[in-house]
């Protein structure tokens, strides 16, 4: 699967690679992932000082989408992350019961 990762700051090598191993992992949930984005934004007027990260998965059918913001970027990317997970986990029992049901 190809990661991209955007970032108008550094992102170390351990980060990055921290990042594209978690969002490896989810391929236990959709294993027809083709590309993950992740973006990291800065100060979006509103609050100061907070980081915003987008996760974007690229599967069949709709693209995963899922957003969060904190004070460090690798929490909101952890947020981003988690709710990320629980739409691809949720999909895959909706697609493992029509299977069943059919």
């Amino acid at each position: 699967m190809q990661v991209l990762i955007e970032a108008p700051f550094t992102v170390n090598d351990a980060q990055e690679e921290n990042i594209k191993s978690q969002l490896n992992d989810l391929l236990t949930y959709n294993d027809r992932m083709t590309r993950a984005q992740v973006y990291f934004k800065l100060d979006d007027g509103v609050k100061p000082n907070v980081v915003l990260a987008e996760i974007q998965l690229h599967v069949p059918g709709p693209v995963v989408f899922a957003s969060d913001t904190a004070e460090d970027f690798m929490d909101a990317f952890t947020g981003a992350y988690n709710k990320a997970k629980r739409q691809l986990r949720d999909s895959k029992d909706i697609r493992q019961d029509h299977q069943v049901n059919i």
